[in-house]
């Protein structure tokens, strides 16, 4: 037996996909990767991502500490297979040991062994003599801003090395920036190259990925680039103050409302409310990184609450542990601002577009499936609607059956926020008219420019 039983019951959104299987799951779980993150706003995402992935081993270097007990146990507590510890001077040598004991050949190398080094252009400049000084594994550097981020993945020694050397020589380094929206989706871009690395799957992100979630834009390019002319934000504009009325609602607590209630929960939303029948059951902890094992057999939307109010004690949030049908959607919608569409089937999805139609609510909306994901934003009487894109989409497709790659909604759930925030505050640029496609296996992002149907039953001109 590869996996126990209740290990199946866990990991069946990935077992199921047959990428990965029992015998790739297990490699998750006799894997180690090795986190650079500044502090623990930055790692927690990350960290969170990685656990629920089913990583067996997390060992953590954070410039500032604080918080960063109650962080693990809060990792340990949402996957009680992975062990999460401080990357001190003492499992640093041990690691750099074992590697010693093995055949030096590039090829026999330790496999199952990877680091992440995420976090703003000085704390990755500030690493990067002992990033080089160190054993070389496997490496995935994500630079990011408050909106803007980067991604690549080092394979071979020369080019990483050759990397970090880019970043000692640059002298002009953009300002430290709080953990955001980027910093989110950088994570579990990054908890996805990672998988890919240990299972042998897809392309990993060799040259590197730009992209702005102001502008939403993404872009890749193998030629050398200005980080900190890119990273720079000239934005003029007061996130907090423009949010600090809002009210926002999520439809779903689960792979996509996690990650987009995390999101707004970091905005500092005013008001977020929390839409979810259903309780929490051991096989949603691969990809629902609002729960927890301790939190099994709870309603979801109470877990949720649960876990977002440690990370914004201000925040007010309001449950709703009901079905969403056509008697009580236009009542509950009309309580908020904006609606975010994170359920996991077409005909709440329908109801959703309908009723926020009806009643001129903008939408967030999104979908995954195995590895992929879609994102688009809806705004009454201004463009498309869901139905445009699927006059006759069929569920029957789109089952949890078919799995899903845990990071998948996560990333797409960040996105959906970061266009919560826009909508919100009348700042840059949304994906309104747009649909985005994402491929995890391939880490590649599209945008298409799509329109309104004419024929439409919703939004069309009869």
């Amino acid at each position: 037996m590869i996996l126990s039983e209740e290990q199946k019951n866990h990991y069946k959104r990935h077992i199921i996909i047959p990428e990965i299987g029992e015998q790739g799951q297990k490699k998750l779980l006799d894997s180690t990767v090795y986190v650079y993150c500044e502090n623990t706003d930055s790692l927690r995402p990350l960290a969170y991502y990685l656990a629920a992935l089913g990583t067996g081993k997390i060992f953590c270097y954070l410039k500032d500490e604080e918080d960063a007990d109650s962080l693990f146990d809060e990792v340990i507590d949402l996957n009680n297979d992975t062990t999460i510890d401080y990357l001190n001077e003492k499992n640093e040598k041990n690691r750099i040991k074992n590697n010693q004991n093995d055949d030096k050949n590039e090829k026999n190398r330790p496999q199952n062994s990877y680091r992440i080094v995420l976090g703003n252009l000085n704390f990755i400049k500030n690493l990067a003599a002992e990033l080089v000084n160190d054993e070389f594994i496997p490496t995935i550097i994500s630079v990011n801003s408050q909106w803007k981020g980067t991604i690549q993945t080092f394979q071979i020694e020369k080019l990483f090395k050759n990397f970090i050397d880019l970043l000692k020589t640059d002298k002009n380094l953009c300002s430290n920036s709080p953990a955001y929206l980027a910093n989110a989706l950088s994570a579990t871009l990054c908890a996805g190259e990672y998988i890919k690395l240990c299972l042998g799957i897809g392309k990993t992100r060799n040259d590197m990925l730009f992209f702005d979630l102001f502008n939403m834009e993404f872009n890749q390019t193998e030629s050398n680039i200005n980080l900190p002319e890119f990273l720079d934000e000239s934005y003029s504009m007061d996130i907090k103050q423009k949010l600090s009325d809002a009210k926002v609602l999520i439809v779903g607590v689960g792979g996509l409302g996690s990650p987009a209630a995390y999101g707004m929960t970091i905005a500092d939303v005013n008001t977020l409310g929390l839409l979810d029948l259903d309780e929490v059951e051991m096989s949603n902890l691969n990809r629902q990184i609002l729960h927890s094992f301790s939190r099994i057999g709870m309603p979801k939307v109470s877990s949720a609450k649960f876990l977002l109010k440690k990370l914004n004690p201000n925040i007010n949030i309001k449950t709703h542990t009901t079905e969403l049908t056509k008697d009580n959607a236009e009542e509950i919608f009309s309580e908020y601002d904006l609606i975010i569409a994170a359920v996991d089937n077409i005909p709440t999805r329908y109801l959703i577009n309908d009723t926020c139609f009806l009643i001129n609510k903008p939408c967030s909306e999104a979908g995954v499936l195995r590895f992929d994901g879609t994102a688009t934003t809806i705004v009454p009487h201004q463009g498309h609607c869901y139905r445009c894109l699927y006059p006759n989409a069929n569920s029957s497709n789109l089952s949890g059956d078919n799995g899903v790659l845990g990071v998948v909604p996560g990333a797409m759930g960040f996105i959906q926020a970061a266009e919560a925030v826009k909508i919100l505050s009348g700042l840059g640029k949304t994906l309104k008219n747009k649909i985005l496609l994402f491929d995890s296996l391939e880490m590649d992002f599209n945008i298409i420019d799509i329109g309104r149907a004419p024929q439409c039953p919703t939004c069309g001109g009869k």
